[in-house]
């Protein structure tokens, strides 16, 4: 009897943990979101999914659906994370959206374990995650530098206004890049969403891509463009006179390749724990600490104070982190979208390829001749010569037989 018991309650937690999961819609971005038809492929007793092109029908906020499992858009070629979608069911059917949009319900028993969405899926929906994934915040980014650029052209008109942009510009180019390293800790790559081509397709993506480019452009040159208003008509342009940076941006490059040559030499030599980790620590601070050293120096020497060479190095940091992000995000959509037009470019010159070459006479004109195959693929001039051709061989197919 207790066998038969525990038996059962095996079982009933067998059919608790097969049963569908449910998924509540908290959309993102808007308050609806498109569900796709989904193509099911069966390989070696396994199945896998891709999203089809037809647009079915919509979902909004508070609809609950059945989620069966996820895959990957385009994962294979798509760089700095791939768009996930969940595929549904919904009055038996199949169908795919985006899992972003998507929350675990409260609904599911206990017991039923969450097999569509990812960390990535449930950050979208945390305090963080919506902030990001709203316009607002890249709008205020791109508001703040349009701002530095506005302030850096009226400071060198008016001594009045430079005594406030010396304070005003820092301060944008901080608050526009904290903004971005922020957005980068919380999403990833991911936070570049909004000029992403597989949600807003080329042309949408490219549209953005332009004015972001322009920005980050901005970005890295505003630091020079602020020297001018931080050291005033004292400063002629020269490089080596300025606000030093080289050596700050050398030290946080060459970090991360410092950290891997140097867990990599100390493995070898069959360090390990805390000895290994406190190596790399040290090799890590050195590697940072060499140039922000030596950039710190050449501030002090340039503002004749210690704190402002400190303050200014301090902005110089977080200005070159902000500079990598902007950067590498830029880099991760352009390459996205250079990925896009080098298939279409491979595709266009296939066609081009196998296309047959065009025969012509003199004079530039170039004439094209239909060329008719008779079932023994022989090549006739005109459809009334292939015919009569054809006729021929039945009567001779017909003799054969006779």
């Amino acid at each position: 009897m207790k066998k038969a018991i525990n038996l059962l309650m095996l079982l009933l937690l067998y059919v608790v943990a097969a049963s569908a999961q449910k998924y509540d819609v908290k959309c993102l971005r808007g308050d609806s979101v498109a569900v796709y038809d989904v193509v099911e492929t069966i390989r070696s007793e396994d199945t896998y999914y891709s999203k089809g092109e037809k647009l079915v029908f919509y979902l909004h906020d508070g609809d609950q659906v059945e989620g069966v499992d996820k895959f990957y858009y385009k994962g294979v070629i798509d760089t700095g994370g791939s768009i996930g979608y969940a595929v549904i069911q919904k009055d038996g059917k199949k169908y795919c959206t985006l899992s972003e949009n998507l929350v675990f319900s409260k609904d599911n028993p206990e017991g039923v374990e969450d097999k569509v969405l990812t960390k990535s899926d449930e950050l979208a929906h945390t305090i963080q995650g919506r902030i990001f994934n709203s316009i607002i915040p890249y709008i205020i980014i791109a508001l703040l530098f349009l701002g530095v650029m506005v302030l850096n052209i009226l400071a060198m008109r008016s001594k009045k206004i430079r005594s406030i942009a010396v304070v005003a510009i820092p301060a944008c180019i901080m608050v526009g890049t904290l903004l971005e390293i922020w957005a980068y800790s919380v999403l990833g790559t991911n936070c570049f969403w909004w000029c992403d081509k597989n949600r807003y397709g080329f042309f949408g993506s490219l549209l953005r891509i332009v004015p972001f480019g322009l920005i980050v452009f901005y970005q890295v040159m505003s630091i020079k463009f602020y020297e001018p208003v931080i050291l005033g008509e004292a400063f002629d342009g020269d490089v080596h006179d300025g606000i030093s940076v080289k050596p700050a941006l050398i030290s946080i490059l060459a970090a991360l390749p410092v950290v891997i040559v140097s867990a990599l030499i100390f493995e070898f030599l069959g360090l390990s724990g805390w000895v290994e980790s406190l190596l790399i620590l040290v090799s890590l601070l050195l590697a940072l600490g060499i140039g922000v050293f030596l950039s710190l120096k050449r501030n002090i020497e340039l503002m004749k104070s210690k704190k402002l060479g400190l303050l200014l190095t301090l902005f110089t940091i977080v200005y070159i982190l902000g500079c990598i992000v902007a950067v590498w995000g830029l880099i991760v959509v352009i390459f996205k979208l250079i990925i896009q037009i080098l298939i279409v470019g491979v595709i266009i010159g296939f066609v081009l390829y196998a296309m047959p070459e065009p025969k012509g006479g003199g004079g530039g004109n170039v004439t094209y001749r239909t060329v008719y195959y008779d079932e023994d693929r022989k090549a006739h001039d005109s459809a009334y010569a292939r015919d009569k051709a054809n006729e021929k061989i039945a009567e001779r197919e017909a003799g054969k037989i006779n």
